[in-house]
């Protein structure tokens, strides 16, 4: 049985241009995304290479092979590079850059040698080119965008076909005295080739729209600037924070803060260093708080920090640190500019046991009061923050069941 390699190659070579077609319009779509920008570039450069290897049915050999394999080394190291890019641990290896100018440099050379020496030879080349990115996947991404393993596994199949192909080149050498000799080994291999060019194509393309769609859920549900949750995010989550804390009997803390006098970093120094303070106040607060721990900014100055299974001795604790840690650390600015930041923090709590745990119908008449929701404790938070803002700015206030209105217990002020 043997199969007719032009034959083949034809239907699979359409293809595979269509394929780089709509990886090309898929591309414009995308196009902040440096790794499906070279995906494409090795695309269209293993097309062109692949064609000018077909060429050779009207033009001379020397010719088609002078251009094609070349183009073919390109489009590899073009596919290396966008797979090394999109894991993001390092660059390419030099050695490989240096294999594809090797191997450019030598096809003149080799094009004296035996076509079945040429085979083994840049077959060889080719089975560590495919092999290198799923090797890398494999140890570094294999638990990233799932479509990533089938990019992994068809580079794979794509680098054992070559494998096979080096190894019948060289025993077999009587089936390579031209480039379409037909044969089944010879057939088989071209198929396997381009079949995982094609699955490893549309792996990557799958892989980076995933990874553009978590992309577009994080920016839905964070704050672009700061990185933490955003109000949208944080209103369900303290729903469901308040209800979980009444089911199971859990004390739960909100805090909420403000940037004292933050209007003074834009007017005194720009809105780009607002924008610095921002983010630096941000990763002050987050390096303080459990993984459990919910942190968002509601809005300009102002942030949250939900505080699950914390009673009243911890969530102080927390809030004098960070405001002690803010107050202790001014912002360092562009041009050696610094910033002395403070922050007034409100708390409120949720405490089993407490009025808010008890069901309306349980207590009496005369000291009823509804059970705690979300926007009760956010409104108590918010009261305290507000008397700590009264109260000179730069400290905690702590809001006390039997004083709603004016000077709270608790009250921490920090120098």
């Amino acid at each position: 049985m043997q199969l007719d390699v032009p034959s083949l190659m034809l239907p699979l070579g359409l293809g595979y241009l269509l394929f780089a077609w709509q990886l090309v319009l898929v591309r414009r779509r995308l196009v902040d995304d440096r790794a499906l920008a070279l995906w494409t570039k090795g695309c269209v450069f293993l097309l062109a290479g692949m064609s000018a290897l077909l060429s050779r049915l009207f033009l001379p050999e020397w010719l088609a092979v002078l251009v094609g394999n070349p183009l073919v080394l390109c489009g590899m190291l073009y596919f290396n590079q966008a797979v090394y890019l999109f894991v993001g641990k390092g660059p390419v290896p030099a050695w490989l850059t240096g294999l594809v100018v090797a191997g450019v440099l030598a096809t003149p050379v080799l094009l004296a040698w035996p076509m079945s020496t040429r085979s083994m030879i840049f077959s060889a080349v080719l089975m560590l080119m495919a092999g290198l990115p799923a090797l890398h996947v494999f140890r570094h991404a294999w638990h990233a965008e799932s479509t990533m393993r089938a990019v992994a596994l068809t580079m794979l199949m794509l680098s054992l076909a070559h494998a096979l192909r080096a190894v019948q080149a060289g025993l077999v050498p009587d089936q390579y005295t031209t480039f379409f000799q037909s044969s089944l080994g010879q057939g088989i291999v071209v198929l396997l080739a381009f079949l995982a060019l094609l699955g490893s194509g549309v792996g990557f393309v799958m892989a980076s729209l995933e990874r553009t769609a978590k992309s577009m859920e994080f920016l839905a549900s964070h704050d672009a600037l700061t990185g933490c949750l955003n109000r949208r995010s944080f209103d369900p989550l303290c729903d469901h924070e308040v209800a979980r804390s009444q089911r199971g009997a859990q004390p739960l803390a909100l805090l909420l803060l403000d940037l004292d006098h933050f209007k003074r970093v834009n007017d005194l120094h720009g809105h780009r260093c607002g924008d610095l303070v921002l983010q630096a106040f941000s990763k002050r607060v987050q390096a303080r708080l459990r993984s459990a721990d919910v942190f968002a900014r509601l809005g300009g100055e102002e942030f949250a920090v939900l505080l699950p299974n914390t009673d009243l001795a911890g969530a102080l604790n927390v809030a004098h640190h960070l405001c002690h840690e803010v107050a202790a650390n001014p912002v360092q600015l562009p041009d050696d500019k610094v910033f002395a930041l403070t922050v007034s923090l409100g708390l409120a709590m949720f405490t089993p046991g407490g009025r808010d745990a008890t069901p309306l119908k349980q207590r009496h008449r005369a000291s009823a009061a509804p059970m705690l929701s979300p926007e009760l404790l956010y409104m108590r938070a918010d009261q305290a923050l507000y008397e700590a803002k009264r109260q000179g700015r730069n400290r905690v206030v702590v809001w006390r069941e039997e004083q709603e209105a004016t000077a709270p217990e608790g009250v921490a002020v920090l120098a």
